[in-house]
């Protein structure tokens, strides 16, 4: 199970497939409501991963044995409100 395990200095267990961050923003207008808002979070996390981020593995493979094995889909519709979803490492300024 671990024969391929490394350090992160190693080099071989980088992160080459998206990122995808949900960031809980707040939905009040008073800034010190949207901050307690976001701090508790504004849609569990069931919610997120089950509605928003889908991977499914691609219908013409038997057994997946990499990323691109999956076809990742992302309903921007299905994001609550008060949540902004990043993917990293295209949106790492907004954290």
């Amino acid at each position: 199970m671990y024969e391929h395990d490394r350090s992160a200095s190693k080099g071989l267990m980088t992160v080459r497939q998206p990122v995808f961050v949900f960031k809980h923003v707040g939905t009040d207008g008073d800034a010190a409501q949207r901050q307690s808002q976001a701090m508790l979070g504004c849609a569990p996390a069931q919610v997120l991963f089950e509605n928003v981020v889908k991977v499914e593995r691609k219908p013409n493979v038997e057994a997946a044995r990499k990323f691109g094995d999956y076809d990742v889909t992302v309903d921007t519709a299905a994001i609550p409100k008060g949540v902004e979803l990043l993917r990293l490492p295209d949106d790492m300024e907004k954290l």
